[in-house]
């Protein structure tokens, strides 16, 4: 009975043995590699225009967050935010302001390179209001934001980069007199300018 219990034991051990020799032999290739990965981070302006029920608009925001970075792969986590700079015409002596944030996440190949490709996905919750000639406001909504965006970006210096794209908004009704989810909805250009180190 003891030998065979101790030729399963053996048994046993060897099983494990080679299951850990063959993981160190037959390793992932993973999109982050935690044993090289390294830890950044970024923030910076961003200047956008864009449409709301047809009018052109332009959007002053910023973003920024930490960076994991190994090999030629960054994946980032942090938020952005944006607010309507020119106020818009609505209705009778009103006008009509804008503003919209979350939580952004984001992907960059080869961010050492000199031109390199950002794609960033935001999603987050803005609000819009009407005021009206006497600065008061006169309504009030909120909405659900899906905000995808890409841009080329060039490394000017170390900590320094400047980034052209194009992004797309996708909102949910506001609940709003006068205006929907798909009139605050609309394709965009942006500059951005990115400082830190990833």
């Amino acid at each position: 009975m003891n030998k065979h219990l101790g030729n399963s034991l053996s048994a046993a051990a060897i099983v494990i043995s080679t299951g850990i020799l063959g993981t160190y032999a037959f390793a992932k290739d993973t999109l982050i590699d935690m044993d090289n990965a390294r830890v950044g981070g970024f923030g910076g302006p961003i200047f956008k225009t864009s449409q709301i029920k047809g009018e052109q608009t332009f959007e002053i925001g910023g973003g920024g967050g930490a960076t994991f970075t190994t090999g030629k792969h960054s994946v980032m986590l942090g938020g952005a935010g944006y607010g309507l700079v020119n106020e818009l015409d609505w209705g009778v002596n009103e006008k009509l302001e804008m503003g919209y944030g979350g939580f952004l996440i984001g992907y960059t190949y080869n961010p050492e390179a000199l031109v390199h490709v950002d794609s960033q996905l935001l999603l987050g919750a803005g609000g819009v209001h009407t005021i009206g000639s006497d600065n008061k406001t006169s309504d009030t909504g909120t909405f659900l934001i899906t905000e995808i965006s890409s841009q080329v970006e060039i490394n000017v210096t170390e900590f320094m980069e400047i980034g052209f794209g194009a992004s797309y908004r996708l909102a949910t009704d506001p609940s709003i007199n006068g205006l929907s989810g798909g009139d605050i909805s609309s394709p965009g250009v942006f500059i951005s300018f990115q400082f830190g180190s990833l």
